[in-house]
């Protein structure tokens, strides 16, 4: 009769196995399966002769099997986990582990049993359909030119800001950027070219702000960025704001061509100016449209500044008085 069964065991296609409970999982059965999965035989794995089985699991799942197992174990129940192994010829597979510690009549854990299954044909679709997932997440929230958030995201964002700077009495900027004129590079030298050069200027903005700013294109040429937690008044965001200005304003690079452009940019700050996202925008751009009007390469900040006032390291352009432009903005930004 025990000829029949280790004869079962070692015919059944999964990895059986009893073993101590050390560090290295010691075994004191394995059946031959083990060869067949992982090209080690299984002798080489009783009493750790060769190799301990703890050596083959891939290093960064060790602490998730060990978790699993002293879990089960405190709980007097079974474990399962997933994790990877990796064979002789260096290849990495999944296994699924199940198993459970064996006690004595006095409560004193002796070994453990257990089997594993190779699941790496089944992980591999799991992971494939993941990354699938992700790639339409990624089309669906992410700008196709510049990567940065497109306005379906950024519109959440946002939501999500206003609402938390209700509850939490937080504040922060909104801030509408614009690159100046540039249609005229579109007309001239192409669309293609046009995308180029919108993937600098993107970068160049991504670089400006903290990772924790939320930073999207809005459409065209215009780019919407939250600057979150600002304190000490409009001072920090007037530094950003030159700082920004002094980037963008740098020349472009492009098949051997250079090329200048500058921007404009509008701020809106919650909860001061408006608590609604709608609204925020509405008068971030108001108030870019204002840079425009005093002479581009600058920025205005909304209910901060009178009309036609330069803010200091911005140069003046040929400043005209704003009344005399309200009625007539300039047709190309």
């Amino acid at each position: 009769m025990a000829d029949f069964f280790e004869g079962l065991i070692q015919n059944i296609p999964a990895i059986f196995y009893r073993c101590q409970c050390d560090e290295n999982w010691t075994m004191l059965f394995i059946n031959n399966a083990i060869e067949n999965f992982t090209g080690f035989p299984a002798h080489e794995f009783i009493g750790n002769e060769v190799r301990a089985f703890s050596s083959i699991i891939h290093p960064d799942d060790i602490p998730l099997v060990n978790q699993a197992v002293r879990h089960a174990l405190a709980q007097k129940t079974f474990y399962s986990v997933e994790f990877r192994v990796i064979a002789k010829d260096q290849s990495i597979k999944w296994v699924t582990e199940t198993g459970c510690g064996v006690f004595s009549r006095a409560g004193e854990l002796k070994y453990l049993d257990g089997f594993i299954q190779d699941i790496s044909e089944r992980k591999q679709m799991e992971l494939a359909l993941r990354a699938s997932e992700q790639q339409i997440r990624d089309m669906a929230f992410t700008d196709a030119v510049t990567g940065l958030a497109n306005r379906n995201l950024f519109s959440d964002r946002l939501e999500q800001m206003t609402l938390n700077t209700k509850r939490y009495k937080s504040e922060f900027a909104l801030l509408f950027i614009d690159l100046d004129k540039f249609k005229h590079i579109n007309d001239t030298h192409g669309h293609l070219l046009g995308d180029e050069v919108l993937r600098m200027a993107s970068e160049r903005i991504r670089e400006t702000f903290r990772e924790s700013d939320v930073i999207a294109r809005f459409g065209g040429d215009e780019f919407l960025v939250i600057m979150k937690n600002i304190r000490g008044g409009t001072f920090d965001i007037e530094q950003v704001c030159n700082k920004l200005l002094e980037k963008l304003g740098t020349p472009y690079f492009v098949d051997d061509l250079e090329l200048q452009i500058t921007a404009s940019i509008g701020v809106a700050i919650c909860p001061n100016d408006s608590l609604t996202s709608n609204e925020l925008i509405q008068l971030a751009d108001k108030a870019m449209y204002k840079a425009k009007q005093i002479g581009r390469n600058r920025y205005y900040i909304h209910n901060q500044f009178q009309p036609g006032e330069i803010r200091e390291g911005v140069p003046e352009k040929n400043v005209e008085p704003l009344a005399s432009l309200d009625e007539n903005i300039a047709s190309s930004t």
